[in-house]
């Protein structure tokens, strides 16, 4: 059995969310999943100051994501938006009473430069992301952390290594001046898997991004980093022969990097007609590595739990262990005083409706995998 975490992306956006118009409501701004107005997809119970009910027993019912992703045998999840104006403290506290741990999100804005609240002001809005990654008595790091991902995917999303540079020197040293006793978690940048003119993907956004990290001791940020690339590939090419090197990718970018590795995105979306031999492949042989290289391969993140609802049945919208159906669960009103913030003037106010989800056959892919012993 896999000793290392065998994880999950989890952003489930239920019907109704689109991200050209989420900032534009109070319940989707930020596309926060794990805040407590979200609590009824991921949680058990929730009641909002409008009045809304939701729980195991209905008929307004909860859908309990985190009990479901336990189910699987998950036990990382893996974040990418989070507006540290929110109260997390519910989601991080519900995935500890599973073991589940988390990969807490810096999301692209804060990184990127140009942005309102972004790269130029990151002295104000670190040590607010750290807050909101603290446990209650804000005495450290929350037990559920098992490290922190900064941004996703550069070229997709704005930024360069230089950005990444920049914001993860400064997160150490106010780390450094105003919680030096919070323990050390581990760093990551998730980066797509293009070659940025190297020969092997990600290698060359990681030259230059840890020439600089790598010399960064203050508050151990160099011996904290860890590799996050984000895979489409398969078992051979990851384990075995990348670019007929006769060595496997994760092989090569350890030896050069000495640096431990979390695919924090792994997978095939269902349309390839080869889809479920390919991701058990991938799974299995993740599993099978890091059983042996435990300090290589720190874990897996597939991607993902549900499938994108605003783009359904296309690559992109198609990786989910489970589709999104159509049945309604639970609808969730709100007042402005559920929410600590909005942005945009007269935001709009709809409910959160809950939709089931559909497994689809990579969940028996992921239990078999993740279960295994």
């Amino acid at each position: 059995m896999n000793k290392n975490f065998n994880g999950m992306c989890y952003a489930p956006y239920p019907h109704g969310y689109d991200p050209s118009t989420a900032n534009h409501t109070l319940i989707f701004y930020g596309s926060d999943v794990a805040y407590d107005c979200m609590t009824p997809m991921w949680g058990k119970e929730y009641t909002s100051k409008a009045g809304s009910h939701c729980d195991l027993n209905g008929p307004n019912k909860a859908r309990n994501d985190i009990q479901t992703l336990a189910n699987m045998g998950v036990t990382l999840i893996r974040l990418y938006d989070w507006d540290p104006r929110n109260n997390h403290l519910n989601f991080l506290d519900y995935c500890n009473s599973f073991n589940i741990k988390v990969l807490v999100s810096v999301s692209c804005y804060f990184v990127k430069p140009g942005d309102e609240n972004g790269l130029k002001d990151r002295n104000t809005q670190i040590p607010k992301l750290i807050d909101s990654f603290s446990n209650s008595q804000k005495t450290d790091y929350h037990s559920a952390v098992a490290g922190i991902v900064i941004g996703n995917e550069p070229t997709r999303n704005g930024y360069n290594f230089q950005h990444c540079i920049d914001f993860t020197t400064s997160w150490a040293d106010i780390e450094a001046s105003k919680y030096p006793n919070y323990r050390e978690v581990p760093i990551g940048h998730p980066v797509d898997f293009a070659k940025y003119g190297a020969k092997y993907p990600c290698f060359g956004f990681w030259d230059p991004l840890f020439a600089v990290l790598d010399k960064k001791t203050t508050k151990n940020l160099n011996k904290r980093l860890f590799l996050a690339p984000q895979t489409y590939n398969n078992r051979l090419y990851l384990f075995e022969n990348a670019e007929e090197s006769g060595k496997g990718y994760v092989d090569l970018a350890y030896e050069k990097y000495q640096k431990p590795i979390i695919f924090t995105e792994i997978g095939l979306d269902r349309l390839k007609p080869n889809y479920q031999e390919f991701v058990d492949g991938q799974l299995a042989g993740s599993i099978e590595y890091a059983a042996k290289n435990p300090d290589k391969l720190l874990g897996i993140c597939l991607f993902q739990f549900a499938d994108k609802v605003w783009i359904p049945g296309t690559t992109e919208g198609s990786h989910g262990t489970r589709s999104q159906g159509n049945d309604i669960m639970c609808t969730i009103n709100y007042i402005n005083a559920d929410f600590t913030h909005w942005d945009t003037k007269d935001p709009l106010n709809p409910p959160l409706t809950v939709n089931a989800l559909i497994p689809t056959p990579l969940n028996d892919i992921v239990v078999k995998n993740y279960k295994k012993t």
